[in-house]
């Protein structure tokens, strides 16, 4: 099985579900990636790991043209909906994985990837191509997931993720992203680590359409969790959190 097939079968049938997700649709993060695509400007805005077009359907806009670039058919034609919805007419969306990009070199103002990065099979590969396409001084807006540095702790919360959808790879730690990031030629900062997305066990499964074997697992694991992964991850009864990162790249 290839890199991308993982996530083009779990993310092919959970398609519409992210339409209305209220943590992909909204939140402080995206709004924070306008207002840095925006101040930043130029004229080709990129985004990469696109899902249903919510983070382009708020930065195209502000650009003259701007593409969204998913491995997943499903997802981009629920994604011309939500565009569609939005009355944005200067997107287009391609179906690509993030490895190759079939995006000319230096031709991006701005690129952007929201809570996608923790399914690339490659990381380092996708954001070596994001390197590739933008231009000198563009701007990279990275916004994802990320591990604790304990070592049990990072474990934890990646099993738990997996069990609930195969095609999750890794939430890597701050300074993981970061050098993921740096290693592809990008000088990086750390705009944000201090938000948390606050998510409902079972909301969060039914999204996923996990297996109930493997829901069950997930339940199990949350149940038992140690007490530093309790703290870690604010595990209650019927909800638990992550944190979640702003990074910005710089060519």
């Amino acid at each position: 099985m290839s890199g991308i097939e993982p996530v083009q079968k779990q993310f092919g049938r959970a398609a519409a579900a992210y339409v209305e997700s209220p943590n992909h649709a909204r939140g402080e993060d995206l709004d924070r990636i306008v207002a840095l695509a925006t101040d930043h400007g130029g004229e080709r805005i990129v985004d990469v790991g696109t899902g249903v077009g919510h983070t382009l359907r708020r930065v195209a806009p502000s650009f003259r043209a701007a593409v969204g670039v998913d491995a997943t058919r499903e997802m981009l034609e629920a994604g011309l909906g939500v565009l569609a919805g939005a009355g944005v007419k200067n997107a287009l969306l391609i179906q690509a994985d993030a490895t190759a990009l079939p995006i000319a070199s230096e031709s991006a103002d701005v690129v952007t990837s929201r809570l996608a990065a923790h399914h690339f099979a490659d990381a380092a590969g996708a954001f070596r191509e994001i390197a590739r396409i933008l231009r000198p001084g563009g701007l990279f807006v990275l916004v994802d997931n990320y591990a604790p540095d304990e070592p049990e702790l990072q474990r934890f919360i990646n099993e738990v993720e997996t069990l609930r959808d195969p095609s999750h790879v890794r939430n890597h730690t701050v300074a993981g992203w970061r050098g993921l990031v740096e290693r592809a030629g990008l000088r990086t900062t750390v705009d944000s680590d201090t938000a948390i997305t606050k998510l409902t066990t079972e909301n969060w499964l039914e999204r996923s359409q996990t297996p109930p074997d493997r829901a069950e697992e997930v339940r199990r694991r949350l149940r038992t969790a140690s007490p530093s992964a309790v703290a870690a991850f604010q595990i209650a009864r019927t909800t638990f959190a992550v944190r979640k990162l702003i990074l910005i790249g710089r060519k």
